[in-house]
């Protein structure tokens, strides 16, 4: 698995996305800070990065506009947890993807709290 976490959370995921062998960049760390969501996206999609981010709107807008896609994690309504929180939502669904070993080309897992996520298509078939 390989990720970009968005800037909109915090760098410290890409240190613990590393502890379960998870390759992962933190825009910030790409030089990227202040990057648009199609400039995060175009990146993401030219290095086979799935995007982790709280900005689902836009995000899933771009999703749907292309044929083919890495895939998102999407944090919904995570904005104001704290960090800590945030990792709380998003480790389960991370884990899940590892054990799995499910591909997200095209899908989308949808995070809206602890344990609580769905994968789906993206864009719907």
């Amino acid at each position: 698995m390989n990720v970009l976490v968005d800037e909109n959370l915090p760098p410290s995921f890409v240190q613990r996305l590393a502890a379960k062998g998870v390759v992962a960049a933190h825009v910030a760390h790409l030089g990227m800070r202040g990057a648009t969501d199609p400039q995060v996206w175009r990146h993401a999609y030219e290095h086979d990065q799935i995007v982790v981010t709280i900005n689902d709107r836009d995000f899933i807008q771009l999703a749907g506009g292309v044929e083919l896609h890495p895939g998102l994690v999407i944090l919904r309504g995570a904005g104001e947890l704290p960090r800590d929180q945030q990792w709380a939502w998003v480790e389960p669904a991370i884990d899940h993807l590892l054990e799995t070993g499910q591909d997200l080309v095209n899908k989308a897992v949808i995070v809206t709290g602890v344990n609580k996520f769905n994968v789906v298509e993206l864009p719907p078939p």
